[in-house]
C-alpha cells in the first residue's frame, strides 16, 4: 500500500485485497483508487472510498457471493465509511458506456451483479491521471479520453441529474411560502455541499478540462463567482470538510440562495460552453 494513504483507506483497502486473494484466488490481476483519494483530497467521514478491481476473467455467480462475503469482512474496517467500487475485466478498461456491459458493483454496503460501476469518462480521465494502485501490476492506462468526450458527458450530466435537483428545489421553495424552515436543517445542509460542489466540479470541468475535487472546486468557485454567492460557498466548503461554520441565519434565505446559485451555474456552463463551440 502506498504510505501516503489516509490510514483508514489503507487498512480498508488492505483487508479487501487480502479477503479478494483468499476467496477468488488467481482471479484479482490487479486493485486502483479512484475519487477523492486519488485527487488527494480525501476527507474522513466524507469522502468515499471509491476503487476499480481488474479482474482476468469473466466473473460468476458464485465468484459474486464469494466477492460479497469478502466485503462483508472489510465492512467492519470502515469506520462508518462507504466504499464503492467496481469488478472488471482488464479488456474493459477504458471503454464507454455503449460499449459496457453491466458490471458487480458495490455501492451502499450492497453488491449489484448488473450495475454500471460508476464507469465514465470521468471515472477513466481520473484513473488514468491519478489512479493509485493498491495491490497487483501497475498498469499503462493506454486508452484515449479527449477532453471532448469528458466536457460532452459533464454537460449532458449537468442537463439532466443536476438540473433535476434544482427543479426539485425550487419546487420546494415555492411550496413553502413564508415558512422559516422549509426543509429540515440536515437535509439542507446536504442539498448546499452535494449540489453547490457537485455542479462546481462540472463547471471547473467545463471550463478548464481537467477535473478537480470537490473542495478544489469550491475554492475555484470563489476565484471566479461574484462575492454575493460566497459565504454559501464558504458554507459548502465546511460542510464538505464537517466543520460546523455557517453564514446564514434564515434557512428560507439559505434555500432561495441556493437554487439561484444553482441556476446561475447551470446557465454559465452553458453559456460558455456555446462560446467554445
Amino acid at each position: 500500500m502506498a504510505d501516503v494513504l489516509p490510514e483508514v483507506v489503507n487498512r480498508s483497502m488492505r483487508k479487501l485485497c487480502e479477503s479478494l486473494q483468499i476467496r477468488i484466488p488467481d482471479t484479482v490481476e490487479s486493485v486502483y483508487l479512484y475519487g477523492s483519494t486519488a485527487l488527494n483530497a480525501f476527507i474522513e467521514g466524507s469522502s468515499d472510498i471509491d476503487f476499480l478491481v481488474f479482474v482476468n476473467r469473466t466473473l460468476t455467480p458464485l465468484d459474486i457471493q464469494s466477492i460479497i462475503e469478502a466485503h462483508k469482512d472489510v465492512e467492519p474496517a470502515l469506520s462508518g465509511l462507504d466504499i464503492m467500487g467496481a469488478y472488471i475485466r482488464l479488456e474493459d478498461v477504458g471503454k464507454s458506456a455503449r460499449e459496457l456491459s453491466p458490471v458487480p458493483t458495490y455501492f451502499d454496503k450492497k453488491m449489484q451483479p448488473d450495475g454500471n460501476g460508476d464507469l465514465n469518462p470521468v471515472t477513466w480521465w481520473i484513473l488514468q491521471r491519478h489512479g493509485i494502485c493498491v495491490y497487483g501490476q501497475h498498469m499503462s492506462f493506454n486508452y484515449e479520453i479527449s477532453s471532448d468526450e469528458l466536457i460532452q458527458y459533464v454537460i449532458e450530466n449537468m442537463n439532466s441529474y443536476w438540473a433535476g435537483w434544482i427543479d426539485r428545489l425550487e419546487q420546494k421553495l415555492n411550496s413553502t411560502g413564508v415558512t422559516e424552515h422549509p426543509v429540515p436543517l440536515e437535509q439542507l445542509d446536504f442539498a448546499v455541499e452535494w449540489c453547490t460542489l457537485g455542479m462546481l466540479r462540472q463547471f471547473y470541468t467545463i471550463r478548464e478540462h481537467d477535473v478537480t475535487s470537490k473542495i478544489g472546486a469550491g475554492e475555484y468557485g470563489l476565484t471566479l463567482l461574484p462575492e454575493r454567492w460566497h459565504g454559501l460557498l464558504r458554507e459548502a466548503i465546511a460542510i464538505k470538510r464537517r466543520e460546523n461554520a455557517r453564514e446564514y441565519t434564515s434557512q428560507l434565505k439559505r434555500l432561495h440562495d441556493l437554487v439561484e446559485l444553482l441556476r446561475l451555474i447551470h446557465l454559465e456552463s452553458n453559456k460558455f460552453l456555446k462560446k467554445q463551440n
